[in-house]
């Protein structure tokens, strides 16, 4: 920017040399100074050496979920070289004219009647100061004008700085805060201190500001020196890094952001002259010392180019200038396409072909084989694992090998502990079996050793089976009966059911015949007591209850019954308390049946209290519990996708 810069002359020109002017200088010489020489120079200094954008504080911060948005204290620069400070003590001007003080903390912006996205944003403006009139002084005081605006609304034109953008709700609640759109100035001194702008959080408080992100700075023999956590290159139309560079592992990755060597290349590698990795004088045009990994083509053109097949007709050693065979490796070996042992086309990674079992032994149990396959074809041991002392202990047999197409053999793993090969998991036909070779489901448990059972499980502190789950279900259990248990259940929460009832030996004919009862079910979390008592002398009772009856209860309803005679007076004289209540009203002698219900109000229930009507929520809603007894498709109930139909493997 350049302006024209025109200033008061203080000397009279009048005598010879000129002079100083004598008297009072004007006001008018006062405002001609003001705002054609300082004005303009001020603009063209800031305008000439920094970019517009944030200089120096200005943070925003909101709490999410409430009313309000704060700007901290600190000084923008517009596109015209003005500064804009929001200083502590002075003003700031709002949207509607109204004028606020600076307090230590910042300004406020009210959210209240605004919603959608706004940009907050910071320009100059000056206002007159009123207080000095009375003296004789007359100040104009910069005052920034601070707005929260409509994206559609604003207009980049250099006045005004987006300091944050605010998202917020219909109800006025800030809901979001980014820094998308905020820019610090720019400078060009030997030394650029870098900051990027960032949204914290601490809790529900959210601050966008800027925070220290590196240093370039210029070195004396004219190269640059960049001190970051980390440097990312990317192409101006993508934010894929093609380069990154690790400053803090000192390794640079090509292709990739997390190079796990000190140049870690994702891709094809070309190279025009030599190379020396480990080494500073290459001696050929490829000159590993050390581990050499490439992950893609390498092509390199020079004395040793290789486009096709490579033969080598003598030794080659690997950490070693004695190789004892055709290949000898001192050290690890890794191998990324096909290995072939045996005199056979690799149909595999790994693949070995050979012929043999894995049975032979001397007197003292050693293996006396030498042909067992590693991952090959094989009638019967495919691999085999021996101890430290060369006995065999472990097997993947070929059991029942047929040599057809339609038999091909289970896959079994054998165990030898006990000198004697026993049979542990086996694999036909996609089921898998434990203990047989003929698994009659997709997982078949078989024992025939007395005294063992198929399944145990057994924790000395814990469960003995645990199935959990973050979101999901954490055991589905699926079958008519669905589960089976022998023994007590406890349940640590709620029970959620379609229907309960007990099924016991009928107590008429316990060997012949069940009775099944339903239980109890109401709206509340209910308990039902009752008893029989025989009327005093004064035709009434009293009944005592356990000592933790009250505890355990609340909102008593009491039923009286006289069994043999009419008792038209017979009636509660004395309500609950101390775990005990009164008959009274009847005749001496009457047989009396009582029953008296009660709502849990302890610990746990109070906690967790029932919820009688809840509305279908998610995927559950115009889904079924019990879909076909509501004449609509099987495929509506709630945990359809998580049952599989029956017939078809889950």
């Amino acid at each position: 920017m350049t302006e024209r810069l025109v200033r008061t002359d203080y000397t009279d020109p009048t005598v010879n040399p000129p002079e100083p002017r004598q008297g009072e200088t004007g006001l008018r010489e006062s405002r001609q100074d003001q705002e054609g020489f300082y004005g303009p120079l001020h603009r063209m200094h800031g305008s000439a050496l920094h970019d517009k954008g944030v200089a120096l504080g200005l943070a925003v911060d909101t709490t999410i979920g409430q009313h309000g948005v704060r700007v901290a204290p600190g000084v923008a620069l517009d596109g015209r070289g003005r500064l804009l400070p929001l200083a502590v003590g002075g003003h700031a001007k709002l949207e509607d004219g109204s004028l606020v003080t600076v307090a230590q903390l910042g300004v406020v912006l009210s959210t209240q009647g605004l919603s959608g996205t706004r940009y907050f944003t910071i320009s100059w403006a000056e206002t007159f100061d009123f207080t000095g009139v009375g003296g004789g002084v007359f100040n104009t005081e910069t005052t920034p004008l601070l707005r929260l605006r409509k994206p559609g609304e604003f207009v980049d034109d250099d006045l005004e700085i987006i300091l944050a953008e605010v998202v917020i709700d219909t109800g006025g609640h800030v809901t979001g805060l980014d820094v998308v759109n905020r820019r610090a100035v720019g400078s060009s001194p030997n030394r650029v201190p870098l900051s990027r702008t960032g949204v914290e959080r601490v809790g529900a408080l959210a601050v966008a500001s800027e925070v220290s992100a590196g240093e370039l700075r210029a070195l004396r023999n004219g190269g640059l020196v960049l001190k970051a956590q980390s440097l990312s290159v990317q192409p101006p139309d993508g934010d894929a890094s093609v380069l990154w560079v690790a400053p803090s592992s000192g390794r640079v990755g090509v292709g990739t952001t997390q190079p796990e060597a000190p140049l870690d290349v994702r891709g094809t590698a070309v190279f025009r002259d030599r190379v020396g990795i480990g080494t500073a004088v290459p001696e050929a045009e490829l000159d590993v010392t050390g581990g050499a990994v490439v992950r893609g083509p390498a092509s390199v053109h020079g004395a040793s180019t290789v486009l096709g097949t490579t033969v080598l007709r003598g030794r080659v050693g690997i950490r070693t200038t004695t190789p004892d065979v055709d290949l000898d490796i001192a050290g690890d070996a890794v191998v990324r396409d096909r290995l072939c042992v045996g005199r056979t086309q690799a149909l595999g990674r790994v693949h070995a072909i050979d012929q043999g079992g894995f049975t032979g032994e001397d007197s003292t149990g050693a293996s006396t084989v030498t042909n067992v396959p590693l991952l090959a074809q094989s009638d019967s041991t495919a691999i085999g694992i021996l101890n430290a002392q060369k006995r065999p202990a472990f097997a993947i047999n070929i059991d029942a090998n047929g040599g057809t197409a339609d038999q091909r053999g289970v896959p079994t793993l054998y165990d030898k502990y006990d000198g004697w090969w026993r049979p542990g998991i086996s694999l036909k036909n996609g089921r898998v079996g434990m203990g047989t070779q003929d698994p009659g489901a997709r997982l078949w448990v078989q024992t025939d050793e007395a005294d063992l059972s198929a399944v145990a499980a057994f924790s000395a502190t814990r469960f003995g089976l645990y199935a959990g789950s973050g979101s999901a279900t954490g055991m589905f259990v699926y079958g008519k009966p669905a589960a089976h248990f022998w023994g007590d259940v406890e349940v640590a929460g709620k029970v959620t059911k379609s229907a309960v009832q007990f099924k016991i030996d009928h107590p008429l004919d316990p060997a012949g015949r069940y009775l099944s009862h339903c239980a109890v079910e109401s709206d509340e979390m209910k308990n039902v007591y009752d008893g029989e008592v025989v009327l005093d002398e004064n035709g009434g009772a009293e009944i005592t209850l356990p000592a933790w009856f009250e505890a355990l209860n609340e909102r008593f309803r009491y039923q009286l019954t006289a069994v043999g005679r009419p008792a038209p007076r017979l009636h509660i004289s004395r309500k609950l308390s101390d775990n005990r209540f009164s008959i009274a009203g009847g005749e001496p002698g009457t047989e009396v049946c009582w029953q008296v219900t009660g709502v849990r109000h302890d610990a746990y229930a109070v906690a967790n209290p029932l919820v009688v009507e809840s509305a279908k929520e998610g995927e559950e809603y115009g889904r079924y519990r019990h879909p076909e007894e509501h004449g609509v498709a099987a495929d509506l109930n709630v945990n359809h996708g998580l049952m599989p139909p029956p017939g078809r493997p889950g």
